[in-house]
Order: C-alpha cells, then structure tokens, then sequence
C-alpha cells in the first residue's frame, strides 16, 4: 500500500498503545491517517507527530465508540470529508481482569459496546465504498484469549472469541471480492499502567509471553499485506495455543483459574 493517493487508513483507539503502533506503521509505509480515539491530548499530539514525522495527511477525530451512535458518526465523518478509507483497522477494545459478579451493568455494556458492537458496525458501515476499490483491507484487533475460557476475563475472552468467528466468515463472504479480511490475536501488551500490572503478576511467564506493540504492528502488517489471515505474534504464543488444544479442558481451566487469579489484584478487586 505505497499509497500516492488519497486513501487512508482508519485506526480506531489509534492515539494510545496498539493502536498507535499500528498508525505509526501505516505512517511509516506513506499512508495517510484518519486516527479515531477518545478526545484528549493523547489524541491531538499523535495527530501532530504523524503529521511531522512522517508527512502523512492526518485526520483525527475525538469519539466515544461506546456511544450508540458513534459508529454512524464515524463513517459520516469520513464520507463528508471525501476520505476513501482502504485499511481499516478495528482496534479499539476494552481489557483487564474483573469478578464478573461484581462488575456493573454500565461496566458490562460498555466492554460489549466497545469489543463487539463497534467493530461490526463499523465493518458494516465501510464494506460498500471499500468494495469499489480494486483492493481494500479489514484488519481486526483480536487476542490470544479468544481461543481460552479464562475466568476473571469471561466479558473480554467471550469478546474476542466473537472476533475471531465472526472475522473468519466475514472473511469467506468476501473473499470473492478485493476486500482482505485477517486479525491479529496477541497475547500480553505492555501499552498502561493497567496492562503494565496484570503482565507483571504473572511473573516469568508474562515477561516471555508480551511482544512489544511496535513489533506486533510491524509484523502484522507485513504479514497481512502478504496475504496472511491471522497473525499470533510470538513464538511462545504459538505454543500456548497449540498446549491449548491439547490439554484436556479440566485441566486447562484449572491453571487457567490459578493463573488470571493473579491479576484481580493489579486490577484492584477484591480477592
């Protein structure tokens, strides 16, 4: 994607983290940027980086994706700014650990608004202008915790679970059509104070497992570009995910429960 034209690539939560790394490849590569992100000055200083940097055009805007009719707002943006988005990049999410018993109804939403509801909105609202491209891409931001039932984590792994089902069949009824369709699932990410803490309780084994999020970007869209569908960062990685369909489940869930216990305190719940 050297990309000489007005084509751009949408990240959503592109100002922070992943999603900023994935907008800094873009970047690096010559595309243009529209970076959708919660208003603030994270948003606005990344905006202006890319823009020095890189010489890119960058468009931002400031939006709650949890909000009902952000995804609406979002392409209608886009649309009335004459932007031609070939990438998109489904990041925005919501982490960490909770006891689900204990988590509000406002909590729950907003994780299901943000992991769920936005990315297949959002898919929906850009897959006719993108079929008019002789190419165009859908990348989404999945986890390695979508392929395990991991307790303390049930709202986010259910989440990311959906995203990978959902983006291999969208992937099927499009693949007769220049519209690529592939996801990333990476495992630990060191890119908050709260991503920093729940890596740091599990010790050794989250200190192997986390791949920095520039390598992730790097990777993935190298990958992706070459025709890949699904990217799992790390080599250790690899290997968890093939333990896990080898491990009978009552095991699984047994160290799987000992393990993500550890991260109820650096997310400060109560044991």
């Amino acid at each position: 994607m050297n990309n000489k034209t007005k084509d751009y690539a949408l990240i959503t939560g592109g100002s922070e983290g992943i999603g900023k790394a994935f907008a800094e490849e873009c970047a690096v590569r010559g595309m243009n940027l529209i970076i959708a992100a919660l208003p603030g000055p994270s948003l606005i200083n990344s905006g202006e980086y890319f823009r020095k940097t890189y010489g890119v055009d960058v468009e931002t805007l400031g939006i709650n994706l949890t909000e009902k009719d952000a995804p609406q707002r979002l392409f209608d943006f886009c649309r009335d700014k004459g932007l031609r988005v070939r990438l998109l990049v489904n990041n925005a999410g919501l982490a960490g650990s909770a006891v689900f018993a204990k988590s509000s109804l406002e909590e729950i939403d907003k994780r299901i608004q943000l992991n769920i509801r936005a990315m297949v909105f959002l898919t929906r609202l850009f897959i006719p202008s993108m079929k008019e491209l002789d190419s165009a891409y859908i990348l989404n931001i999945g986890s390695l915790g979508g392929y395990f039932a991991i307790p303390y984590k049930s709202l986010y792994t259910a989440s990311k679970a959906f995203v990978l089902v959902f983006t291999k069949a969208l992937r099927e009824e499009l693949k007769n059509t220049g519209i690529s369709v592939g996801q990333v699932c990476p495992n630990g990410v060191r890119t908050n104070i709260g991503s920093h803490a729940r890596i740091d309780s599990h010790g050794f084994i989250g200190r192997l497992t986390q791949v920095p999020a520039d390598k992730i970007a790097r990777l993935s869209l190298r990958k992706f570009f070459k025709g890949k569908s699904l990217i799992i960062p790390g080599f250790v990685n690899k290997v968890l995910l093939f333990l896990g369909k080898v491990f009978p489940e009552r095991i699984q869930q047994k160290i799987l429960f000992r393990e993500f216990r550890k991260e109820l305190a650096a997310d400060d719940w109560e044991k």
